[in-house]
């Protein structure tokens, strides 16, 4: 081990004991940093403010269908991940097999995509067992938690996070993504027999996949595809009702996987306001012992959101 590294062998190693940690948000960042903390010996409570864990790692149960209209899979490419991961949620993981094309319809490369069996909000639900979560819990007034914990471990993004302490919402800036999920009547129609998604920088279909490689999700008879628009689409769409995003762009949807369109049942809108950064920032200023901790300073992965809290725990003593 070199000297970087036992460095930070030992400040993951210092005791914690009888300090009081509250992380803000059950998203990724959130619990892998408890995680670390708690190994520690520190007392750490997240709190949440929807019913659920894992933010952008979103599923929806709809019609009868388990869909993620959030992050649609995860990697594994990290050994530290990997290993949680795989401790958490054993054999609920699974490898997504077909491939996803571009717009020439040329196969991209494929490290491993994988997705959970219930769900990828599951993935952060299995990821946080053990910790004290309070759901269904939003956090009113930030500061007067310095009351009663020893520091404040903010995860939700940052225009979130600032607003809590009264800072520049837009030091950081995020990236609106719009999504919509289709449901047609009949089993492997179109290309997705032989295609799991489609990706693209040039229109505004930036992402678009078909659930029902994920077996047990997609109810017998219906074909569900799910797209993210890309940028500038969304932007300018942004404050439309959620509920008009399907009708613009179901054509473009049709047209790439070759649907009949004689076979559309229904759709949803959703919207993601703070998808994910452009480019990774620097840390913010805060008031003392409240830190910010998340994708913002990495990419916006599901992985790298883990790794950020993770590696931020192992690096930060916190014994001021």
């Amino acid at each position: 081990m070199d000297l970087a590294g036992l460095l930070s062998f030992l400040f993951f190693m210092t005791d914690l004991t009888g300090k009081r940690i509250a992380v803000i948000g059950a998203g990724l960042a959130g619990i892998a940093a408890a995680h670390a903390l708690t190994s520690r010996n520190a007392h750490v409570t997240i709190f949440e403010k929807s019913r659920g864990y894992g933010g952008r790692c979103a599923t929806k149960r709809w019609q009868g269908h388990v869909v993620d209209h959030g992050a649609q899979y995860f990697t594994l490419r990290d050994e530290r991940f990997k290993h949680a991961v795989q401790q958490a949620c054993g054999d609920a993981i699974h490898r997504l097999e077909l491939p996803i094309r571009d717009e020439e319809n040329r196969i991209l490369g494929d490290t491993g995509r994988w997705f959970h069996r219930d769900g990828n909000s599951r993935l952060a639900r299995d990821l946080a067992k053990g910790l004290e979560v309070r759901t269904e819990t939003p956090v009113e007034d930030a500061p007067a938690l310095l009351q009663e914990f020893d520091h404040v471990i903010c995860t939700a993004p940052w225009p979130q996070t600032a607003k809590l302490w009264g800072l520049d919402e837009h030091e950081i800036d995020y990236i609106p993504c719009l999504a919509a999920v289709f449901a047609y009547r009949g089993d492997g129609l179109g290309r997705t027999q032989e295609t799991y998604a489609f990706r693209s920088r040039s229109t505004p279909l930036a992402w678009t996949a078909c659930e029902n490689h994920k077996p047990g999700r997609i109810a017998a008879g219906s074909t569900v595809i799910v797209t993210h628009l890309g940028e500038a689409f969304s932007r300018e769409h942004l404050e439309r009702p959620p509920a008009e995003y399907p009708s613009l762009v179901r054509t473009w949807i049709e047209d790439r996987w070759e649907l009949p369109k004689t076979a559309y049942d229904l759709a949803l809108g959703h919207r993601w306001r703070l998808a994910r950064i452009d480019s990774a920032h620097p840390s913010p200023c805060l008031p003392p012992r409240v830190h910010f901790v998340g994708d913002a300073f990495k990419a916006s992965r599901v992985e790298d959101a883990w790794l950020a809290g993770h590696e931020w725990a192992a690096k930060n003593h916190l014994m001021d």
